[in-house]
């Protein structure tokens, strides 16, 4: 890693634009805070991250460490160089101002991860229209047998993450919810830590 760092506060998003090979570093700095990672093609952005690709090609619901995360093109994004959590989600979209509405009945005044997401793309030159679903780093979705899903707690303790070896130049944004009333934050936001 280059000694560069950020730190992406609850309620925010950060975007970065890396080279082919940088080692990113991404660290629940108190513990029990997951968040959402997107990535997309420095050049053709059409191309991106795809959790539903990921899930294909590795056979898995969550990524174990030496995994690869897997662009829409089922061409290899990352590799998961180092894994202190475990546990990471692949199956859920984005939090977001619509999900707030329907999930928590709020009024529409707050919005979520995908909004902040798409902020930080603007600032970089992106402009979407449509954000694809991101891969939850640090969240734990338990399936049951009858393929009923739940929201754990985020298993992540203080200074636990992940290393992420990019394979290729990406536009990388990290999200980090704001939910204080939610078992991904457990119930008390704290920030998230960009190392490379």
């Amino acid at each position: 890693m280059s000694g560069q760092s950020r730190v992406v506060a609850p309620g925010s998003a950060a975007a970065l634009r890396l080279a082919k090979g940088t080692l990113l570093g991404i660290r629940d700095v108190e513990g029990r805070q997951a968040c959402e990672l997107f990535a997309f093609d420095a050049v053709d952005a059409a191309q991106h991250l795809d959790a539903s690709v990921t899930m294909e090609v590795t056979g898995r619901l969550w990524p174990t460490e030496k995994s690869k995360f897997y662009s829409n093109n089922y061409e290899p994004f990352f590799t998961l160089i180092e894994d202190a959590v475990g546990r990471h989600d692949l199956l859920q979209p984005s939090s977001s101002r619509a999900a707030r509405e329907l999930y928590y009945g709020e009024d529409g005044k707050r919005v979520g991860c995908r909004e902040w997401a798409l902020e930080a793309l603007t600032r970089e030159g992106l402009k979407l229209v449509h954000l694809p679903r991101p891969v939850h780093l640090f969240r734990r979705t338990d399936v049951d047998a009858e393929g009923i899903f739940s929201a754990m707690e985020t298993p992540s303790r203080q200074g636990a993450g992940v290393v992420l070896q990019c394979e290729r130049d990406l536009i990388v944004v990290v999200a980090n919810p704001d939910d204080e009333i939610s078992l991904v934050t457990g119930c008390n936001p704290t920030p998230i830590q960009l190392e490379w």
